[in-house]
């Protein structure tokens, strides 16, 4: 059985709340809304006897022309990240800027999901 990486699982997760996700970054020319995820992880070796989980900090931004859309979409991102295996909790969420087209709120969330290697 192979698993399915942290990203593929994160990027499924996403596309079922906005197809317009992307990984790291907007495209040159975005439409909206649209959602961005990164994502860093670190070994966990202390947390069991030999290791072999990962932390995964995972930082979704949410971005909109409309802040009504904006408020269902952060609603359905930790929904949809709350169901992954391994989900630890929220750690931060908040508005943020984009300044990259006027008229664009933007929205990030930051979460915990421990996987397995």
């Amino acid at each position: 059985m192979t698993s399915i990486s942290i990203n593929a699982r994160v990027y499924e997760a996403l596309a079922a709340v906005e197809p317009n996700t992307h990984a790291v970054e907007l495209p040159d020319e975005p439409t909206w809304p649209a959602l961005v995820f990164e994502i860093s992880s670190n070994p966990e070796p202390g947390w069991v006897k030999d290791g072999g989980y990962d932390q995964n900090d995972i930082v979704v931004m949410t971005f909109s022309r409309s802040r009504e859309q904006i408020i269902n979409l952060k609603a359905a991102v930790l929904q949809a990240i709350s169901a992954l295996d391994g989900f630890l909790g929220d750690e931060f969420a908040g508005d943020a800027d984009y300044q990259g087209e006027a008229g664009v709120y933007a929205y990030v969330q930051n979460f915990q999901v421990r996987t397995r290697r």
